[in-house]
């Protein structure tokens, strides 16, 4: 088992009957750094969190604890306690996950860096020296990494014997090139037949919610409280608030049992005299949701979460919002209100034929029984994108070069899109920088013939992967009979960033861009196949799955070619600071107002295995 878990085992044979709760009312201090409250740790304060970090406890069997949460509610404290508890009573090799290497430096520095620093009964453990980085903490029999998601050495380094996964609902789809990050951090354990893990996130999208999905594959605990009337319990739901339209502050909970108004100043005592039960008895693993109502006093009042509401309420992005962080519960928005949006608001009237912020363009085709359908997509900083032409091209997909000069094939004619040049908004002409071809469909040979022939123009095949978990992209293969490069796209993957990036409201990174003129291709055929499919539950070798569905006769191409784009993006990997940097031309180059006729391109034609092409 190696150090680590000989050091782990021999110290879980003295499991430690103290809870993690009992250990940090006796020996933790909160920093003046990142809390509130600054002192020595009250549980009494969040008393609701008492359960959370006893099943966390080392003599406690729950191996996987999950917390789906509102904000302002302490859960973040109860994961450092927990760590803190660890390496005094239950050391080991230890991984705190954040979304990213950079929330982790931050989390760091002003959470867990100035907790162990300031903890007395950890002064002689902790190794201040050498041992001690931003992101690396040694202690005597164990030490305690900390971690983005984005980072896959730090998840395949080392055995694992706890993990804290935090807001594990903004780590990214893969880590890197290998795949979901919670799958490979999960995959450290195993040499730990007692390791812990704990699950703690706000949830953001139904279906797309790591945090929800676990959650309701738990024994589902609510924190039911008693009315200070009638003494009955009940959970704090946010329906059950009631006031004066305009009136914030005239704010009360009204008892499910006795009809009773139960003003906000009842709420501490409620807390304490609160209890975990729950709904789903007798599963393996817990879970744990709380919302932002049972935010202590002087946390997230009654008044402000009522006044949130009013300001949200009608707005799409801003219910998300609330419903995220304030709820605790996941979002549901539906394909036809995410259509109308879209259609009313995203279209945009572009200055140029190609936007000033795109910094190079992707052509990416979908072979279909009668045509080829495409999209050129505009990319910019951190992949914000601006769709830039729609299309399909009808034809005869066998025949790569027409015998017919006066009329080429779809493949000639795909040519003449892909060596097309687009002007930019500052006169920049600019060309597709690659072109992903679909391979999957009935014309697999003839793809690869095509494709073949222009890898030197960063023209190549892709397919698409059934393993839920492959990520979006992954190195190419040339197992096929002209020894081209194959693609091979973790569709699912690719899906969940795109449909994620759909519901994103503020311009940026991964923004979706759509151009007004309907010339364009984007129409409300577009918008439709664009949103056509759903995430939806199914029973698969005998576990519960997530798959992407679309109903029967609705197109989904535009859904599909956005993710081969993404994935045409990736495959570039640009620099986009060195992109955004060019230098403008000191001349501006003007496109004619009516380019000059084509002529008619006759492609490469397709080399056999093993030949080199002269010149």
């Amino acid at each position: 088992m190696g150090f680590w878990g000989d050091a782990y085992t021999s110290g879980f044979a003295r499991l430690s009957t103290l809870t993690v709760s009992e250990w940090a009312d006796t020996y933790r201090i909160l920093p003046k750094s990142g809390s509130s409250s600054p002192g020595p740790w009250r549980t009494d304060r969040t008393p609701y969190l008492k359960g959370v970090m006893d099943e966390l406890s080392a003599s406690c069997p729950t191996r996987e604890i999950v917390f789906a949460k509102g904000s302002q509610i302490g859960a973040s404290e109860a994961g450092t306690n927990w760590l803190m508890y660890l390496i005094d009573q239950q050391p080991g090799p230890l991984l705190a996950l954040q979304p990213t290497e950079q929330t982790a430096m931050r989390w760091s520095k002003q959470r867990i860096g100035p907790s162990l620093l300031q903890c007395e009964q950890l002064s002689d453990k902790l190794f201040r020296n050498n041992g001690n980085t931003l992101l690396q903490k040694d202690f005597i029999n164990g030490t305690l990494i900390l971690s983005g998601a984005n980072s896959p050495a730090s998840l395949a380094s080392m055995p694992i014997s706890a993990i804290y996964f935090d807001e594990i609902d903004r780590y990214p789809d893969s880590a890197g090139d290998e795949g979901d990050p919670i799958g490979l951090a999960l995959r450290r354990t195993a040499t730990f037949p007692n390791a812990k893990i704990f699950y703690s996130s706000t949830p953001t999208l139904l279906h797309l919610s790591r945090t929800w999905g676990l959650w309701e594959d738990s024994d589902q605990r609510y924190y039911y409280v008693p009315c200070p009337h009638c003494g009955e319990k009940q959970v704090l739901y946010f329906e059950n608030l009631l006031w004066d339209r305009g009136d914030p502050d005239s704010v009360v909970l009204v008892c499910i049992h006795c009809g009773s108004l139960i003003e906000e100043h009842y709420k501490r005592r409620m807390l304490a005299e609160g209890e975990w039960i729950a709904t789903n008895p007798g599963h393996w693993r817990a879970g744990f949701h709380l919302s932002s109502l049972y935010s202590p006093p002087g946390w997230m009042p009654w008044t402000e979460i009522a006044r949130q509401f009013e300001q949200a309420e009608g707005k799409s992005e801003e219910m998300k919002v609330f419903t995220n962080t304030i709820l605790g519960l996941p979002y549901e928005e539906s394909g036809e209100s995410l259509s109308a949006e879209y259609l009313d608001r995203r279209r945009e009237e572009y200055a140029a034929e190609v936007p000033q912020s795109v910094l190079l363009l992707t052509l990416v085709a979908d072979t279909q029984k009668d045509r080829i359908e495409y999209e050129i997509c505009g990319w910019g900083v951190d992949e914000e994108a601006w769709g830039i032409q729609y299309g399909a091209i009808y034809g005869d997909l066998k025949q790569i070069i027409s015998r017919d000069p006066l009329m080429p094939s779809v493949w000639e004619q795909l040519d003449i899109i892909r060596r097309t040049i687009y002007y930019r908004e500052d006169g920049r002409p600019m060309r597709i920088s690659i072109t992903l071809v679909d391979s999957g469909g009935m014309f697999t040979d003839t793809v690869y013939q095509y494709t073949k022939a222009r890898e030197r123009q960063n023209v190549f095949s892709i397919k698409g992967g059934s393993r839920a978990d492959r990520p979006l992209l992954s190195k190419p293969t040339r197992n096929n009979k002209v020894n081209a490069a194959l693609f091979t796209l973790g569709v699912t993957q690719g899906k969940n960033i795109v449909y994620s990036r759909l519901q994103q409201n503020k311009q940026g990174g991964g923004y979706c861009h759509f151009p007004t003129d309907p010339s364009k291709g984007y129409t409300p055929e577009y918008y439709a196949g664009l949103i056509s499919e759903k995430l939806v539950k199914r029973r698969k070798n005998g576990n519960t799955v997530l798959v992407w569905e679309k109903p029967d006769g609705v197109a989904n191409e535009p859904f599909d070619l956005r993710v081969y784009g993404t994935a045409a993006v990736r495959i570039l990997n640009p620099r986009w600071e060195t992109l955004a940097n060019i230098p403008k031309p000191t001349a501006p180059v003007v496109p004619p107002k009516e380019p000059p006729p084509r002529k008619d391109v006759v492609p490469e034609a397709p080399m056999a295995p093993g030949t080199k092409r002269r010149g």
